[in-house]
């Protein structure tokens, strides 16, 4: 299977190549060769196709050939195929033999075999018309022959009228019209399908004729799209007293969905929608009722307040549809329910709205308006927080009421270190709510933001509270964090979260306390991180602190020579350590003299004694600390005093 799926896909690689050298149809290729059992029939046509080129491999066939295409999609080991609708057919074989590709065409004619389109109506008595529909199928016949099932006939010739009409003596029977189209001198397909109607001799089904659709416009028109009986008068009519006198504003006779516009209408009035058919034996009967919508909409503090009229019929109802700028904004499916504010605005914007009533059979589109949105006074932001992403990151996220892609506004961004520092400019978003700060140290300080806004109509609302980074500190064990909030919400609580180097996760639910001590033994891991999480009342904002990375043991760093000759460069001899709680050190000279005791890590030696700088050479240190679990850790080695 693999060799053949390759050999067919170097075939198609050869025969691709092939196309873009000749730059034309197909069909003239030549090579190819295959047979039919038939070239034309009527619709469904099943065409059989043998292939009768030897030695001949991937042969494909594209039974739609447009005669031009040089990249046909070829169905590979087709035998046969079915013309579901009438027309001109090309098949394109195209394959390869050894000496290169193959191609050949052949002509399939596919007559229409479908029964015409016919509506009949019973027009009181015996008398029947019926109404041919002037399509495709009809054009293609040469004729059509109605039987009409009492012993009697007629035939239409095409471009005839598309009317028939017939008289029956007796209307006690249920006779049976048969329709179908014929063709001159065509053996292969002399004639399509047979349409049987059973014909009812009472009046048209005047129930049939209702209202589809009423469309209110902007200049005062109203359409009525409904659907309709040939040759059954139908008055379109409305009314703005609520039903209690109608006005015809058209009157139709034609048949299948109809559109009527009614003008010099009020786009703000409520109108009842209703028509009234009468057939040609005097029989009258009205449509279900339609009722008109109406929307209005006023604009203030960046909301579109909207409102619009209930619509009457509960028991078809299915719901509103609110438009806005051609999509849905919302649906209701409570036919209570008349107004609506959109919130996602901004001030100077421009929305187009319009409400749809959808019921069981009738859908009622109101007049579009267009509602531009003001505000009295932008208010100052309520939704801000703030949250560490590292030592040089904080993050600022700032939720505009109303903000959209359609949105303009401006956000300006001060910031403070710690809350009592004064606040400068750092940045101005413009329709963006998210700030990215990288000025910052996160480990050494708290930084809080404030942000003013500014609408797309130029006001500026008050500049909001600020919001503060928490700042997590730590002596040994002990840690604690700043208070100030880090979100506009007040804070439910805090959590520490504390992951040890071996993959130990612990988070401690601290409510609102603002310090933290952790519990260390000689089986706790060697090193953790810990980071402080505060969550707000109502769940819309988590902050996160820096993070602080804490060793159990102390880490001692000593350096192996020193030069106090006061050049400013490695002057003094200093030990550098890390988590411990107390700290000694001692000098010693080749004869084991103590010449110089530190109990403070940051006073390191100067390389004098006795008031005059040592001698060059080397010398011992003798360091004990205690670490932070209280085990005391000695370190002694030598180190080099040069000039």
């Amino acid at each position: 299977m693999k060799k053949i799926l390759s050999l067919i896909f170097l075939s198609c690689l050869f025969i691709c190549h092939v196309f873009d050298i000749n730059g034309q149809g197909l069909c003239d290729n030549g090579g190819g060769g295959f047979e039919l059992d038939k070239y034309e029939g009527c619709s469904p046509l099943t065409v059989k196709i043998k292939n009768t080129v030897p030695n001949s491999f991937s042969v494909g066939y594209d039974v739609n050939y447009d005669g031009q295409s040089q990249t046909p999609l070829l169905a590979q080991g087709l035998t046969s195929s079915i013309f579901y609708y009438p027309g001109d057919y090309t098949i394109l074989q195209g394959g390869s033999v050894s000496t290169g590709p193959i191609y050949a065409c052949k002509k399939i004619k596919v007559y229409d075999s479908r029964y015409p389109n016919v509506q009949y109506t019973a027009c009181g008595g015996g008398k029947i018309k019926l109404l041919f529909t002037d399509d495709v199928i009809l054009q293609s016949y040469d004729r059509i022959e109605v039987n009409w099932g009492d012993n009697s006939s007629d035939i239409r010739i095409k471009g005839a009228s598309l009317e028939l009409e017939h008289d029956y003596a007796s209307i006690t029977t249920t006779p049976v019209v048969k329709i179908k189209g014929i063709y001159n001198s065509n053996s292969s397909c002399p004639e399509g399908g047979e349409l049987p109607i059973s014909i009812i001799f009472q009046q048209p089904l005047l129930k049939n004729i209702q209202i589809k659709s009423i469309q209110m416009n902007g200049n005062g028109s109203m359409d009525v799209t409904y659907e309709g009986v040939a040759s059954i008068s139908t008055n379109i009519s409305t009314s703005s007293d609520g039903g209690t006198n109608y006005t015809i504003g058209g009157t139709r006779t034609s048949g299948g969905t109809q559109s009527y516009r009614i003008a010099n209408l009020n786009i703000g009035q409520v109108y009842l929608v209703k028509l009234a058919s009468k057939d040609l034996c005097g029989g009258q009967q009205d449509s279900e009722i339609g009722t008109s919508m109406s929307l209005k909409g006023v604009s203030s503090n960046e909301k579109n307040a909207l409102t619009w009229n209930e619509y009457p019929n509960a028991d078809d109802f299915q719901e509103y549809q609110l438009m806005r700028d051609g999509t849905v904004l919302k649906s209701f499916t409570d036919i209570k329910t008349t107004s609506f504010s959109d919130d996602d605005v901004e001030c100077g914007d421009n929305f187009e709205y319009s409400i749809t009533a959808v019921t069981k059979n009738i859908q009622s589109v109101s007049a579009p308006i267009i509602v531009k949105t003001s505000t009295s006074a932008p208010q100052a932001l309520q939704n801000l927080s703030v949250t560490v992403h590292g030592d040089d990151q904080i993050q600022l996220n700032a939720l505009v009421p109303g903000a959209s892609s359609k949105s303009n506004y401006e956000l300006l961004v001060q910031r403070s270190e710690g809350l009592g520092g004064p606040f400068k400019k750092v940045t101005t978003l413009y329709n963006e709510i998210t700030y990215q700060d990288f000025d910052v140290n996160a480990n050494q300080n708290s930084y809080c933001y404030r942000v003013m806004y500014q609408n797309g109509c130029g006001q500026k609302a008050p500049m909001s509270e600020p919001v503060c980074s928490i700042l997590l500190q730590n002596t040994i064990s002990a840690f604690s964090w700043s208070s100030e909030k880090p979100f506009t919400d007040e804070i439910k609580s805090y959590k520490m979260i504390q992951i040890g180097s071996t993959g130990s996760r612990v988070e401690t639910d601290l409510k609102l306390q603002l310090s933290f001590s952790s519990q260390f033994t000689e089986k706790s891991d060697p090193a953790y991180t810990f980071q402080i999480v505060a969550d707000s009342k109502t769940g819309n904002f988590q902050s996160f602190s820096n993070v602080i990375n804490y060793k159990k043991d102390a880490d001692i760093f000593v350096p192996t020579a020193f030069s106090p000759n006061e050049d400013g460069i490695n002057d003094i001899f200093e030990v550098k350590v890390s988590m411990y709680k107390s700290f000694k050190m001692s000098v010693l000279n080749r004869w084991g003299e103590v010449i110089f005791h530190s109990n403070d890590i940051t006073k390191g030696w100067d390389g004098m004694f006795k008031g005059e700088i040592a001698a060059v050479g080397s010398y011992i240190y003798d360091i004990e600390i205690v670490n932070n679990i209280d085990q005391t850790v000695k370190k002694n080695g030598t180190f080099v005093l040069l000039k």
